[in-house]
């Protein structure tokens, strides 16, 4: 029997760490890790509505004023006044206009120009119409306005549908591409080039 220090001979007996320490070593970035994605989901979902409201009112005021003013003959004053009762209803119904048309689009899917221009179209009049003449009632506007404004607003939904999808989803790359810069490493992100 040879004779070894005490050092020597524990050396070679595998000594692990307790699995206590290991499973709060794994937990807790585990932890982390979910409470940061449940952050980060509800700072998407808040970004989200802010982009539908953004989106929403600029491109409702934009289109409202040749509609209202030079088409329907209203007063600049009850303009001003519709457009402050429709940023109210836009507020409020942006997204859930956004997860009507997601809704739509996907159980019509994605196609050609035309389709596209159709299921736009579909979705605008069908959604828009009866918020848009409730609001014009309202803003106080006679029967003949909210008459010639709805019937111009039936009439401009083929040329507004559509480019309010683009509008919306351009809108939406801008906002992933800003949202994904934020999450790079500094230098990572440049868009400048795109």
């Amino acid at each position: 029997m040879s004779c070894q220090p005490l050092s020597q001979s524990t050396d070679a007996i595998p000594v692990s760490p307790p699995v206590m320490v290991l499973e709060e070593d794994h937990s807790a970035p585990a932890e982390r890790v979910s409470g940061d994605s449940a952050s980060a989901s509800r700072t998407s979902r808040r970004g989200e509505w802010l982009l539908d409201v953004f989106a929403m009112n600029s491109f409702s005021w934009a289109i409202a004023i040749p509609i209202e003013v030079v088409l329907a003959g209203m007063s600049w004053r009850e303009h001003l006044k519709v457009r402050l009762l429709a940023v109210l209803f836009n507020t409020v119904i942006a997204r859930p206009f956004s997860l009507y048309r997601n809704w739509v689009v996907g159980r019509c899917g994605q196609g050609g120009v035309l389709h596209n221009y159709a299921v736009d179209t579909f979705v605008f009049l069908s959604f828009q119409l009866p918020l848009y003449a409730s609001n014009m009632v309202l803003g106080g506007a006679s029967s003949m306005e909210i008459l010639t404004a709805s019937g111009t607003f039936v009439l401009l939904a083929g040329a507004m549908g559509r480019p309010y999808g683009f509008y919306l989803d351009s809108l939406r790359r801008l906002w992933d591409k800003r949202s994904e810069c934020g999450r790079s490493l500094p230098g990572e992100c440049d868009t400048r080039g795109s």
